[in-house]
């Protein structure tokens, strides 16, 4: 789905290509982008396993390599020749690694640039993520008190996932049509972010945002300055935001997006 296609071309305001989290949650739940990012283009797509994607039953068939590798088909079939990056959760991971291998390979292709990246609570380190995950469930159970399955994943839901009274209904829907072959921390538990190559390029520019209360905590995110082998590195903590903080703030979620990607048009 391409929102603004008249505008994937456009030198003054590059577009935004929107990698989903999961793996294999579908691409629905960032649709809020194209209504606090203004005039920009963006590419939205479901990958491999989800959505409006293949869901092939080999479990052979899916790898963060494999989606590197789809990405950049899609790519050039679309012709996009600049563009900005954004990754959700596990969007943020396969976003680095697309940085990565286009910096490993040397191919500094001029006519598909990746001009800088937002990695939004993201983890570095999927061991790491659900070690954090388990000890805030831990802090949520109130002592001396029974609470049961359904009522702690919604406290949980509240406190660390998305803080509105009630579940987003475009959140809800993307959860209820994710995968079922290639799914969630499972898919990629060995996962951790390494650097490139000492001969690769450099990376382009990243921000890495999280939310105040996200269940990828600071310490989730931290790695990523070890894994980056640029000095333009920036981090942005979102006050009173959880893991989806474009649907609870989502005003002041794309004007931290737009504005920073304007910095590299």
């Amino acid at each position: 789905r391409v929102v603004r296609p008249m505008s994937l071309s456009s030198r003054q305001a590059a577009p935004i290509v929107a990698l989903h989290g999961g793996p294999s949650v579908p691409s629905n739940y960032l649709y809020p982008l194209e209504d606090v990012v203004p005039y920009r283009s963006i590419v939205f797509y479901d990958q491999l396993g989800c959505g409006k994607s293949d869901e092939p039953k080999d479990l052979s068939q899916y790898s963060i390599e494999d989606s590197v590798q789809d990405l950049k088909v899609l790519l050039k079939k679309l012709g996009i020749r600049r563009f900005h990056l954004y990754g959700q959760s596990y969007g943020g991971i396969l976003a680095f690694e697309y940085m990565k291998s286009i910096a490993s390979s040397g191919d500094n292709n001029e006519d598909c640039k990746c001009l800088s990246a937002i990695l939004s609570s993201a983890p570095t380190n999927v061991k790491e993520v659900e070690k954090e995950f388990d000890r805030l469930v831990e802090e949520l159970s109130p002592p001396g008190k029974i609470i049961t399955p359904v009522e702690m994943d919604e406290l949980f839901r509240k406190t660390h996932q998305c803080r509105l009274p009630e579940m987003p209904q475009i959140l809800g829907d993307a959860y209820a049509n994710a995968g079922t072959i290639w799914r969630g921390t499972e898919a990629i538990a060995k996962y951790k972010a390494q650097l490139p190559p000492k001969d690769a390029a450099r990376m382009p520019s990243a921000l890495i945002m999280r939310g105040e209360f996200d269940f990828v905590t600071e310490a989730s995110v931290e790695g990523w300055k070890n894994a980056f082998n640029t000095k333009f590195l920036r981090y942005k903590t979102l006050e009173g935001c959880s893991h989806h903080g474009l649907l609870e703030k989502g005003a002041l979620y794309g004007e931290i997006v737009d504005s920073y990607f304007a910095e590299y048009d």
